[in-house]
């Protein structure tokens, strides 16, 4: 075990000799391994199994009620007072500050540890502590399915893992409403139809077939008008330096259906909607091959982050309110203050790429990537991306429910996942693994 590692386990009250026990699931550490305990003061609860029924009066497939909707902010961070919260801030949220001193600030609410999954994730993630197991130099997991592989980790690439697999259903089915935003407050809207198959999290599974297959996913956009009917079905591999990820793309102008370029997805081809604000491997925050990259376990520490974004993903926020000039709109979001996983990700020698270095903070209820500060080939600044979580209690599962990724230099910025317009994503939709592939694309964009 590397002494970062061990430090970290420390932390958690653990020694090496309890580093892969599955008992500590559910006892010591939370079913999904996290600490179960308060914070000393009391500012993080302890969690007590989150939320995994709806409220009353919920009607599947419209929006989500708001189980926080009552509360108010505890204190809000400024550019003014930010010196007094610089231990629980991010380097991007530093630099948004910077960047946007009058308008950009953080409304800080309760901690609310709310997310929660089905027992039969949990049984399969404490299954997971013994059976998964890291190969190809970090590349790939055997062993794991359903639920996080590595629950109690031992290392920095166990925690990509774990955010690459949090559990979030296995049938996936959304309409969201991404845009690219200008500081003169222009706004191009991009609506994107998403289809998912996670072979990872087929509860039926493993299939020997698809022994290297993640996910497959389709998505057709119907704006901006010049992607209008333009379309991709990609094949999302585990081990991405042995199988690139690979999928057809379709051109609505051509009406032809092309071969997806395997090293541009995999890596950091640019999104061809996001005006060059967002790379392929960003998305989720980052679901590229992590191999190009030197990785390092910083600790875990308490930190500000989005959360339970109930306000911002509902149909009744307005789009031009929300999607305002320079950042998003803060009267709609809500940061709280939770315990993180600290991993950085240094681009190896010989390699060439735009986002040099990063810096990902983990959730530790749901594994999920919450921020990222990306750093250039000088070790500038130069993005700032935060996911928003929120819990789909009907299933339940903590989702991705949108994520922004700033650019620090220009103003500009880039919203993907948003359910604006739409309402939310359907976890379990009825599609299966012959609904992908570029015969099935052809159909989809055809309707």
């Amino acid at each position: 075990m590397t002494k970062i590692a061990f430090a970290v386990l420390v932390t958690l009250g653990l020694t090496t000799a309890h580093a892969a026990d599955p008992a500590l699931l559910g006892t010591e550490l939370t079913a999904n391994g996290a600490n179960p305990a308060a914070s000393a003061d009391g500012v993080i609860p302890a969690y007590t199994g989150g939320i995994t029924t709806p409220p009353a009066g919920y009607t599947r497939g419209q929006d989500h009620i708001d189980p926080f909707a009552a509360d108010a902010p505890l204190y809000t961070i400024t550019a003014q007072n930010k010196a007094q919260y610089a231990a629980r801030l991010s380097a991007g949220q530093n630099a948004m500050f910077a960047r946007h001193p009058e308008t950009y600030r953080i409304d800080v609410y309760p901690t609310r540890r709310a997310c929660g999954l089905p027992q039969a994730v949990y049984d399969e993630t404490k299954k997971n502590v013994t059976r998964a197991k890291l190969t190809q130099d970090g590349n790939k997991v055997v062993g794991a399915r359903v639920g996080v592989p590595f629950p109690i980790p031992q290392n920095a690439l166990e925690v990509y893992w774990n955010h690459n697999f949090h559990w979030q259903g296995h049938r996936y089915h959304a309409v969201t409403s991404g845009a690219n935003v200008y500081p003169n407050g222009s706004r191009t809207k991009i609506i994107r139809e998403d289809w998912r198959y996670n072979f990872y999290a087929d509860p039926q599974g493993p299939d020997a077939k698809h022994e290297n297959d993640q996910f497959h996913w389709m998505g057709v956009w119907k704006a901006p008008a010049r992607f209008n009917g333009s379309g991709f079905s990609m094949f999302n591999t585990i081990d991405q330096v042995d199988e690139p990820r690979n999928g057809v793309m379709f051109n609505p102008n051509t009406r032809k259906i092309m071969r997806a370029t395997p090293s541009a997805v995999t890596y950091d081809g640019p999104m061809s909607t996001a005006d060059g604000l967002r790379k392929n491997h960003n998305m989720f925050v980052f679901s590229g091959s992590p191999d190009r990259y030197d990785w390092k376990l910083l600790g875990k520490k308490r930190m500000i982050v989005p959360y339970n974004a109930y306000k911002a993903s509902a149909t009744t926020t307005p789009r031009d309110g929300f999607l305002t000039p320079n950042h998003l709109n803060p009267d709609f979001l809500r940061y709280e203050e939770h315990r993180v996983w600290v991993l950085e990700a240094t681009l190896k020698p010989g390699y060439n790429m735009e986002q040099a270095r990063r810096i990902f903070y983990a959730d530790e209820d749901s594994w999920i990537f919450l921020m990222s500060d990306i750093f250039d080939e000088d070790n500038e600044l130069a993005r700032v991306h935060h996911a928003f979580v929120k819990n789909y209690y009907e299933a339940p599962a903590c989702v991705l429910e949108f994520d922004v990724i700033y650019d620090v230099a220009s103003g500009r910025y880039n919203v993907d996942h948003i359910k604006l317009d739409h309402g939310p994503a359907d976890l379990d939709y009825d599609i299966k693994p012959s609904d992908f592939g570029s015969s099935a694309l052809k159909r989809k964009v055809g309707r």
